[in-house]
């Protein structure tokens, strides 16, 4: 299905965006709303996502569309938060990409490294951690979600959650550092 709406794009069929819609907008819209808490703003990042998909599709075909769309959704929220908070850095996005900045090399997450090679650390660091830890750190710091939504989404306690967030943490320091970060 995934490999016939990529062809559906590149034979610029319109009625393609529909079936991504039905399919990824929910996931892209809660994504965006997350991080920007405007509900219209999060359905203008799934109309621009959308519009991103049909102009990147063809050159670009990507192995896994629903990654693809979903990484383009979080890009465009990032910078219509960027846009909306240019004079404010205080919202839980900002508050959790901070955090992580502490893993990495002097804590400047946008410049101290290549983002394909983290990208493929990461992935290969929360592969390796338990899968507890691995659900709790990815709505952390992917999701961009609250500790206490965290407790109450997979029922532990939050100090519990605050705890394993920290240590997984602190395992992703090391990680890196092994790994030249």
């Amino acid at each position: 299905m995934i490999d016939r709406m990529i062809e559906r794009l590149r034979q610029r069929d319109e009625t393609v965006l529909n079936d991504i819609k039905d399919q990824y907008g929910d996931v892209c819209f809660k994504t965006a709303y997350s991080m920007l808490k405007n509900k219209e703003d999060a359905e203008e990042v799934v109309s621009d996502t959308l519009f991103a998909v049909w102009n990147n599709i063809p050159p670009e075909a990507p192995d896994n569309l629903g990654g693809y769309i979903y990484k383009t959704a979080r890009y465009i929220a990032l910078e219509k938060y960027r846009l909306n908070t240019a004079k404010m850095r205080n919202s839980a996005a900002a508050v959790s990409i901070e955090e992580l900045g502490d893993c990495i090399s002097g804590g400047d997450t946008e410049t101290d490294f290549d983002e394909r090679q983290l990208s493929a650390l990461l992935n290969r660091f929360l592969s390796s951690q338990p899968e507890e830890s691995r659900r709790i750190f990815i709505c952390r710091y992917f999701y961009n979600m609250k500790y206490s939504e965290i407790a109450k989404k997979y029922g532990i306690g939050l100090s519990r959650t605050k705890m394993s967030l920290k240590r997984t943490k602190e395992k992703l320091r090391v990680f890196l550092t092994k790994e030249g970060y």
